[in-house]
């Protein structure tokens, strides 16, 4: 009986590290895909990336209220009204739900467009992952109120 209680337990302590450990790796996954995304739409204006990471079911309400699908939102980056310098990602995490991740940060942006204001905003985004790897479905943005 001590054997099998023994077992039960080593069992568990087993199993408990080997399951946090997925997780942790995929929130890794996801915090990776949400940088290497960002710095392609914000600063390098790099369509291949975009691309790949943009779901095609794609929709977005920004900060502005505008709902963009994933050809506008890459149309919209790649015009030339939307000139950002800098970005600057904080508070950045991620939660996953099997297959699905949701990933929640400040965004800091730097330089101008036409239709957005520069500055601090919250973000909630949804991702998928598929095929072996992540793409956003959609989100959220939300201004930061300057103080």
């Amino acid at each position: 009986m001590k054997g099998v209680i023994a077992l039960t337990l080593l069992g568990a302590l087993v199993a408990v590290p080997t399951h946090a450990q997925p997780q942790n790796a995929k929130e890794q996954e996801v915090l990776k895909a949400v940088r290497a995304l960002e710095e392609a739409s914000v600063t390098k204006k790099d369509r291949g990336i975009m691309e790949r990471y943009y779901a095609d079911e794609y929709v977005y309400t920004h900060s502005n209220g505008t709902v963009l699908n994933k050809a506008q939102e890459i149309a919209t980056i790649m015009s030339p009204d939307q000139a950002w310098t800098a970005y600057k990602l904080d508070d950045l995490k991620a939660r996953i739900y099997g297959n699905v991740a949701i990933a929640t940060g400040l965004l800091t942006l730097t330089g101008s467009s036409k239709a957005y204001l520069s500055g601090s905003r919250r973000f909630t985004e949804v991702w998928v992952r598929r095929n072996g790897r992540w793409q956003m479905v959609g989100g959220q943005t939300t201004l930061v109120p300057t103080k």
